[in-house]
């Protein structure tokens, strides 16, 4: 049978119309989808409380040297479980009522007011884990205090991360261009970067101090706001930290060694005579816990900074020094196990928080 032109037509126009119907739905679709994504937004960033101090600060530079595993804001202590695969978790300052904030391998704690931001790092859970099916293993984030209203600030690896104020200072990994140190709002907002080096940040008095990485290992400061950085001292220099005035770090050149740079007399004293791992400095830069690593003394030592008096309290190889209020918390280098200390007495206890759904 042969169809008519007329019937032709017909058909052509009947089949436009639904094509023009079709359009109109999937751009109806789009707008709805985008209109949805705005809302969620908007709504997002006017729940933001932001901070009424510009000082405002997460943890200290020697416990995130240390990998900011702890960190206290008002009367609870946060910290990543190592029993539980490093989880977020909370407990008082008695060390009791032990809670599971959230399932994220964290690192890099920083706590204040509302808020707790950190570096997750999900790629390192276990196959069994849930937390390895969340949208993305590792980045930056925020999260309420109570366990809610977690927000992604950056979704690629993170670490070294400064709370100050309304802006998070931090080491941002980009697959093109590297490690790179940035600053970004606690909105989420302007991330910016400072420097095209991974430096870690160590924040004081509105200036970022950092050991060179890329072509050398001096003592560099930059303004929190950005510009030109300058050389504060020279030397290569790694494991740096702030403590009352002066400046911590570790002397390549002589064994990493432990050594203090004064700021106001810019005087450079070497603390111990023995090569360290790692360390922390009580918040009146008055002690020093550090881990002997010659090979042959290994062990948690103290130091008095003020009569230069050094005791061993443990012999073994530890890691992940922090201190938080009168408590020392440090781990069996391997992650088999870990302790507490008592900064009062120096009695050492085992460190075992339970598991938390």
């Amino acid at each position: 049978m042969i169809t008519s032109s007329s019937e032709n037509r017909g058909n052509r126009m009947n089949q436009s119309k639904e094509q023009h119907r079709l359009r109109n739905r999937i751009i109806l679709a789009l707008i709805i989808l985008a209109l949805i994504g705005c809302f969620g937004f908007l709504r997002w960033n006017a729940g933001v409380h932001f901070y009424k101090d510009e000082g405002t600060t997460g943890n200290t530079s020697t416990n995130l040297l240390n990998g900011g595993l702890f960190a206290k804001s008002g009367d609870t202590i946060y910290f990543a479980n190592p029993y539980d695969q490093n989880s977020l978790y909370s407990m008082d300052t008695s060390l009791k009522h032990v809670k599971k904030v959230y399932n994220d391998y964290t690192s890099y704690i920083n706590a204040a007011g509302d808020y707790i931001f950190y570096t997750r790092r999900n790629d390192k859970k276990g196959a069994d884990s849930k937390a390895l099916f969340s949208f993305s293993t590792t980045g930056l984030y925020r999260i309420n205090t109570n366990g809610q209203g977690l927000k992604q600030l950056y979704n690629d690896p993170s670490q070294s991360l400064n709370l100050l104020g309304n802006h998070i200072y931090y080491q941002r990994y980009d697959q093109k261009e590297g490690l790179q140190l940035f600053r970004i709002g606690i909105d989420g907002k302007k991330d910016t970067m400072l420097l095209k080096e991974g430096a870690a940040p160590v924040i004081a008095n509105n200036i970022i101090y950092y050991t060179g990485v890329d072509s050398d290992h001096n003592i560099h400061k930059l303004s929190v706001s950005g510009g030109s950085p300058s050389v504060v001292y020279e030397g290569n220099f790694t494991g740096l930290s702030y403590v009352n005035g002066s400046l911590y770090c570790m002397d390549m050149d002589n064994d990493y060694t432990l050594c203090r740079l004064d700021l106001s007399t810019q005087e450079m004293t070497h603390l111990t005579q023995v090569r360290i791992a790692t360390y922390n400095v009580s918040s009146d830069g008055a002690t020093v816990y550090y881990q002997v690593d010659n090979g042959k003394d290994n062990g948690l030592y103290v130091l008095d900074t003020k009569s230069g008096v050094q005791t061993e309290l443990r012999s073994g190889n530890y890691n992940y020094y922090h201190i938080i209020d009168n408590y020392l918390f440090f781990e069996e280098f391997d992650g088999s196990a870990a302790y507490v200390m008592n900064l009062s007495n120096e009695q050492i206890e085992d460190f075992h928080p339970k598991k938390g759904k």
